[in-house]
């Protein structure tokens, strides 16, 4: 399979690179850690007026009609200069809208939230609970136009800047997917209490819905992950270049070239499953195995390099200012978003028995 960039594509890496530059976080110095903070409204205008929120939706839908290859292109960039937003988040929020609401709901929300007038982030995850795509706490009742949620929502990324939530509630043995407006949080944490909802789409919809929109997210959240990995590494051997020990560089040393070498095996097998996960996407947007795959090979890499990354730097490596440090926080965050390592490995080893066989070698 084929990875290499089109010439619109390497415009749009390099158009992405340069607004992720220009909003990249301050290195600190001293006691003042850099890490992530609260949603920032400039450079969520920022990534809008490029049209990255609305890349992967078709003209139709205000879309910029590109694909979701362009996506983790994009994502990638932003990861590696540790810009976090609620990229992920709203593209899943938009994803469940487009493939789960009717056209007058698609026609009400989805303009605003990809020119960024609005933010809608959805709420999946509920305390207590490991990850699932299925709602068990929050309850819907009611019906038609009077409909009311009812439990709690926690962790919900940007909950308290959100305009609107999509949220995933219990209507009898099956899931449904609400639009809530309004909704008080504290925190990550949002409490329903015969809140007033509206219903996205039907019920008979919602599942695939979630699927689609979850693939998303899932692609763009590990797209960022290998650019925190490919911010890491060049970091990391930079380092071993110009430290000394013995009075001689630490890349001297045999056997910790052949480490970072290994954590460079690690990344570029990390970028080839997310890219090839943006191309299946892109051709099946309900491809759960592809996403799963993805997010496996992206959590995997990811624990490898930022454990290298950090141990090769030694003693500074640890310390809450230095920018590798944050780059491997954000790959620990994103291994468990939307599912860590552990929840995908059990999902795909679920539909192994589906395969009558496996072509390990083709044609050999």
């Amino acid at each position: 399979m084929d990875f290499t960039f089109d010439d619109e594509q390497k415009a749009l890496q390099g158009a992405v690179r340069e607004l992720a530059s220009r909003h990249a976080p301050a290195e600190a110095h001293g006691d003042v850690p850099v890490g992530p903070g609260s949603h920032d409204p400039a450079v969520w205008s920022a990534l809008a007026e490029m049209g990255l929120i609305a890349l992967p939706f078709g003209e139709d839908l205000g879309g910029a009609g590109a694909t979701t290859a362009e996506v983790a292109i994009a994502a990638m960039e932003l990861g590696k200069a540790r810009i976090v937003t609620a990229y992920a988040e709203a593209l899943t929020a938009a994803g469940l809208i487009a493939f789960g609401g009717s056209d007058e709901q698609r026609a009400k929300f989805l303009p605003d939230l990809l020119e960024s007038t609005s933010l809608i982030v959805p709420a999946f995850a509920e305390p207590g609970r490991a990850w699932s795509l299925e709602a068990y706490d929050v309850t819907a009742s009611g019906a038609d136009g009077d409909v009311t949620l009812t439990g709690t929502k926690e962790p919900v990324p940007y909950a308290d800047a959100a305009d609107h939530l999509v949220v995933t509630a219990r209507v009898g043995d099956r899931t449904g997917l609400f639009l809530v407006s309004g909704a008080k949080a504290s925190g990550m944490r949002v409490r329903f209490d015969d809140t007033p909802a509206v219903a996205l789409g039907t019920i008979e919809d919602a599942a695939r819905a979630i699927q689609a929109g979850v693939n998303l997210g899932i692609l763009t959240v590990t797209a960022e992950a290998v650019g925190a990995m490919d911010a890491a590494l060049p970091m990391t051997v930079e380092y071993l270049q110009t430290r000394k020990q013995f009075g001689v560089p630490l890349a001297a040393f045999q056997t910790l070239t052949q480490r970072a070498a290994d954590m460079y095996v690690s990344l570029e097998l990390a970028r080839s499953s997310v890219l090839h996960a943006g191309m299946a996407l892109a051709i099946d947007p309900y491809d759960a195995a592809s996403a799963s795959r993805a997010k496996v090979v992206a959590g995997q890499s990811g624990r490898h390099i930022g454990q290298e990354a950090i141990q090769l730097h030694g003693g500074i490596g640890m310390t809450a200012e230095y920018v590798v440090g944050h780059h491997t926080a954000r790959i620990t965050a994103i291994e468990h978003t939307f599912g860590d390592t552990r929840w995908h490995l059990a999902a795909l080893a679920r539909d192994v028995a589906g395969h009558d066989h496996v072509e390990v070698l083709r044609g050999a």
